[in-house]
């Protein structure tokens, strides 16, 4: 008889997998996270530069809502507010709530649309509003 054991999931093979909700959740607060950090240092030198004068302050203004730009803002913004939504949900977790598989599975799905949600507010904050 064979062990069951833990399955490896190779590259080829993972589009064929099909992932738990909890494990998309898992991966998208990874993903958010390491977003931030890589569009964080371009945020800092657009605020660094806003704060020169008024007329920095204007056309960074523009160039961050009127152009291409604006949709690296928007993936920050959404980033940090998906990942500020899963983090809430594993320290809610960390003390001991919802740890049930059947409850994981339903805070990890509210978190994904919550994070959808977040991210439509985002776009219509920055281009409609």
């Amino acid at each position: 008889m064979r062990p069951q054991g833990p399955k490896n999931i190779g590259l080829g093979s993972i589009k064929a997998y099909k992932f738990p909700v909890t494990a998309i959740s898992s991966i998208l607060h990874r993903i958010t996270g390491v977003l931030m950090v890589v569009l964080l240092p371009f945020l800092v030198w657009a605020f660094s530069l806003s704060m020169k004068t008024q007329v920095d302050f204007i056309h960074i203004k523009a160039l961050l809502i009127h152009s291409p730009w604006s949709i690296l803002v928007w993936i920050f913004l959404s980033a940090v507010s998906y990942h500020v939504i899963a983090g809430i949900r594993h320290l809610i977790m960390d003390l001991g709530f919802a740890e049930e598989m059947k409850t994981a599975n339903a805070t990890s799905m509210l978190v994904i649309v919550l994070g959808l949600l977040v991210t439509i507010f985002w776009g219509l904050w920055i281009w409609v509003m």
